[in-house]
C-alpha cells in the first residue's frame, strides 16, 4: 500500500468531529411564546451547514497532524535512448584551443569549454537517457553515477569547463567508466562517450583487462578526438610509428580490437566537434527501459488548507448570529 501516515496516532482525534453535531453550538434565546416564532428554514440549513463545517475542520486538522502521504515509489517506463557514460578529458592540454594556443588565435574558447557547452546541449536534448560523468587526467574522478537528474549532470559538465591539470592517463579512466554498467540489468544500449585530445601508452595487462570489461558490459565506444595541428591523425600511420610519440594512433588501433562497436571522430574545430556529437546522438536511439523515482507526496498541506477554509467560513458567519430576538 502506497498511502501512509507519519503520525497515525493523530487519527484518534477524529471522533472529536462529532462534538459540533451532538451539542448546541449557540446559547438559547428567551422568547415569550415559542409558537409565535416564524419558521426559518434558511437558519436551519445554515445551522446544519456550519455544524458540518466545524466537524470538517476538526477532521482535516486531525488528518493534517497525522501526516498523510504517498510513499516514494519507482515506476518502470519505456523510452528511446541509451545509458551513456560521458568520459571527459580534464588534462592541462584541454586548456588550449584548437590552434594549440591558450585562448588565442581564431578561437576564443578552450577545448574544455567548447566540449562542455556542446555536451550540455546533448544532455538537454536527450530526455530519456541515463547519464554518468567521469572526468580524468592523471587519475579518473567519478563525478556522477547513471542518473536522469539533468540538473546534476549539467552542473557536473559545466564544472569541467574550468582549467584542467595533469597529463592524460586513459586506461584507469576507461575502467572507471565501465564500472557504471557492472551489476545493472541490460535494459538498453550502453555507450562510453570518450572526449579527449590525446592519449598515453597502455600496458598490455591493462589492454587485456579493458577488452574483457568492454565485452562483459556489452558497451559501445565512441571517441571524439579533439585533434590539434601538432597531433597525429588516427587513420594514417605516422612516419615513425612509436607508441610514445604517436599514442593516439596506437590507441585507435587498440580500440578496433575490443570486439564491441567502436567509432572515432577526428575533430579539428568547434564545428566538427558539434557535428560529431550530433552524429553520436543519431546512432543511439533504441528502445530504453528505465525506472523513474517518484518522490514522496505529502498531503498534510492540503489537509491544513482545507481546515483553514472551513475555519475562515465559520469566522465569517459569526457576525450573522442572532444573539437577542427583537421584542
Amino acid at each position: 500500500m502506497n498511502f501512509a501516515f507519519s503520525h497515525p496516532w493523530a487519527l484518534l482525534l477524529g471522533p472529536l468531529a462529532l462534538l459540533p453535531l451532538l451539542r448546541r453550538t449557540r446559547p438559547g434565546l428567551a422568547y415569550s411564546s415559542f409558537l409565535m416564532l416564524p419558521e426559518d428554514r434558511l437558519s436551519t440549513v445554515l445551522d446544519r451547514g456550519l455544524r458540518a463545517l466545524a466537524a470538517a475542520a476538526i477532521l482535516t486538522l486531525a488528518g493534517g497532524i497525522a501526516g498523510p502521504h504517498v510513499r516514494e515509489q519507482w515506476v518502470e517506463k519505456v523510452g528511446v535512448g541509451a545509458h551513456i557514460v560521458l568520459l571527459v578529458d580534464h588534462s592541462a592540454s584541454m586548456n588550449e584551443n584548437f590552434a594549440t594556443r591558450y585562448l588565442g588565435g581564431a578561437v576564443t574558447e578552450a577545448k574544455s569549454a567548447i566540449a562542455s557547452r556542446l555536451l550540455a546541449d546533448l544532455v538537454g536534448r536527450r530526455k530519456d537517457d541515463l547519464f554518468a560523468l567521469v572526468a580524468f587526467s592523471a587519475a579518473p574522478i567519478d563525478v556522477l553515477s547513471l542518473t536522469q537528474d539533468r540538473d546534476a549532470v549539467q552542473a557536473g559538465i559545466r564544472a569541467l569547463a574550468g582549467r584542467g591539470h595533469g597529463v592524460t592517463n586513459i586506461a584507469p579512466a576507461l575502467a572507471t567508466a565501465l564500472e557504471h554498467f557492472r551489476g545493472r540489468p541490460l535494459t538498453s544500449s550502453r555507450v562510453v562517450l570518450l572526449v579527449s585530445d590525446g592519449a598515453a601508452r597502455m600496458e598490455e595487462e591493462a589492454r587485456d583487462a579493458l577488452r574483457q570489461m568492454f565485452q562483459d558490459a556489452r558497451a559501445s565506444l565512441y571517441w571524439i578526438y579533439l585533434r590539434n595541428p601538432r597531433s597525429g591523425r588516427l587513420s594514417a600511420p605516422p612516419d615513425n610509428p612509436n607508441e610514445s610519440t604517436s599514442p593516439e594512433y596506437f590507441l585507435h588501433r587498440y580500440f578496433q580490437t575490443l570486439g564491441v562497436p567502436y567509432r572515432a571522430y577526428e575533430t579539428e574545430n568547434p564545428q566538427a566537434l558539434q557535428v560529431a556529437i550530433q552524429d553520436v546522438e543519431k546512432l543511439q536511439n533504441q528502445p530504453l527501459r528505465y525506472r523513474e523515482r517518484i518522490p514522496r507526496q505529502d498531503w498534510s498541506g492540503a489537509c491544513f488548507g482545507a481546515a483553514l477554509v472551513c475555519l475562515l467560513i465559520l469566522l465569517a458567519m459569526k457576525p450573522l448570529e442572532v444573539r437577542t430576538w427583537p421584542g
